[in-house]
């Protein structure tokens, strides 16, 4: 985790902007509708976009404290708006700009008191998908990316259908979103007892309970997924606090020996302490018989090196006992690390467990509304004018509502907005355009010649 900044720091060199950006491009995930996304539009303005742009739920943002060499995490942004930033917790940044979210996010580090000059980044990874459906080639989903107009998201889907989608192009289109429906939910599954599985470790339970599946998706998993994936978690459970439980043995013995062994040089320590008082004794006997002539200086310098050879045995003692309490306060601390480290790797993999769960939810959400537009198109009537003319429509939710409005090709879109293509009789597109109070010189319809 990041140091503590010098308060006094205020800039940063090229060489650390440079390392930001290597952090960016290493973990940015860009895909082929995505590049041609981005050559769609100046770097200036793509740049001006990611500024303006206000986070929801859905999108992806990483975050990086960028004096420590970690790689940066990936949050997403949840349904309560939040994202979990380290040490901080949930934090809610829907409805903010980038620049705008780092800062209160730095704030709350420095009135916390975590920092007191946080050096942090956060960046936009994905955002929301946009989705183009109706009379197109290609209808489904495609990254968003800034400044992305209707025309482009059309492109993307593969140009309009002159011939309009078919019963068929439907069948194939909602199989292909029920196949993706259903692979969430088994994803969401796999993620959710995953989590079930951490939060019985740090509760220290034996065994995995449906309470402690995340309570927003319990209504998604059937019986039949539960019991098929439960058991393997169940068995990583095991092996998980088995290997902790070994470990913390492992160490609990080693403490005991060395207590042992401490004890039983105090214990030493106590007898060489009777040993040099009786050397002692034994040399002041001597000296006494030195004076009155009936021992030799030999005998006194023996009695003497005597005397001094006892009293190095207990510095020895000593230093073995020395010793020993050092490896007593390393076995200890070993313990402690054991156990805090497990603790804080099963809080790193519950925190990635669900911001990916949140993320997944909101795919299904967004297959789920697919499905119910092809439903509502499907159930138009099949248009038999032979001069057609196309229109567009954005579908986008505002304040928990959703909006819908007719757009041009040159108009703007935003993460998460559906685009409806329609082929329309000539009359028909003419009388919108006059409810809509357009111009009397407003641009002709696409004329595509008579319709198969």
């Amino acid at each position: 985790m990041a140091s503590f900044c010098n308060p006094a720091r205020s800039g940063r060199s090229i060489g650390s902007w440079t390392s930001i950006l290597a952090k960016a491009l290493k973990h940015a995930r860009i895909t082929v509708p995505a590049v041609v996304a981005i050559l769609a539009c100046p770097i200036a303005a793509r740049a001006a976009a990611d500024d303006g742009y206000k986070l929801s739920v859905g999108d992806v943002v990483s975050f990086d404290f960028i004096d420590d060499a970690l790689p940066a995490e990936q949050l997403t942004v949840a349904s309560d708006s939040a994202v979990n930033i380290p040490l901080i917790g949930s934090f809610e940044v829907g409805g903010l700009t980038v620049p705008d979210a780092l800062k209160h996010i730095r704030k709350a580090f420095i009135d916390r008191e975590f920092f007191n000059d946080p050096h942090i980044a956060l960046a936009v990874v994905s955002f929301r998908p946009i989705f183009v459906l109706g009379d197109v080639k290609a209808p489904g989903s495609f990254p968003y990316q800034p400044a992305l107009t209707v025309e482009q998201a059309v492109a993307l889907a593969g140009g309009q259908s002159t011939g309009g989608a078919t019963a068929e192009d439907r069948v194939v289109t909602r199989a292909r979103l029920r196949g993706t429906l259903d692979e969430s939910v088994v994803q969401i599954a796999k993620e959710a007892v995953a989590a079930a599985r951490i939060k019985a470790q740090l509760a220290n339970n034996d065994k995995i309970s449906e309470l402690d599946l995340p309570p927003k998706i319990r209504g998604l998993m059937n019986a039949n997924l539960l019991a098929t994936l439960l058991p393997t978690e169940q068995r990583i459970l095991e092996t998980d606090q088995h290997a902790l439980t070994t470990r913390r043995k492992q160490l609990l013995a080693g403490i005991d020996e060395v207590n042992i062994a401490l004890a039983n040089i105090e214990q030493l320590s106590d007898i060489q302490k009777t040993v040099i008082a009786s050397s002692q004794g034994d040399l002041e006997r001597v000296r006494a018989l030195n004076k009155k002539g009936i021992v030799t200086l030999t005998d006194l310098s023996n009695a003497e090196r005597e005397a001094t050879t006892q009293q190095s045995h207990l510095l020895e003692i000593y230093n073995q006992a020395s010793t020993v309490r050092r490896e007593l306060s390393q076995l200890q601390r070993d313990l402690d690390d054991a156990t805090q480290t497990w603790t804080h790797t099963a809080l790193t993999e519950l925190q990635a467990h669900n911001s990916e769960i949140e993320r997944l939810v909101s795919v299904r959400e967004s297959t789920e509304e697919q499905i119910l537009l092809l439903s509502t198109l499907a159930a138009e009537q099949t248009r038999t004018n032979n001069t057609i003319a196309f229109t567009y429509q954005i579908r986008r939710k505002q304040n928990g509502q959703i909006a819908t409005k007719v757009a041009t090709l040159d108009d703007p879109i935003v993460a998460g907005d559906t685009i409806l293509v329609s082929i329309n009789r000539l009359d028909n597109a003419l009388d919108l355009a006059s409810r809509l109070d357009a111009p009397v010189a407003a641009p002709p319809p696409v004329q595509v010649g008579p319709s198969q």
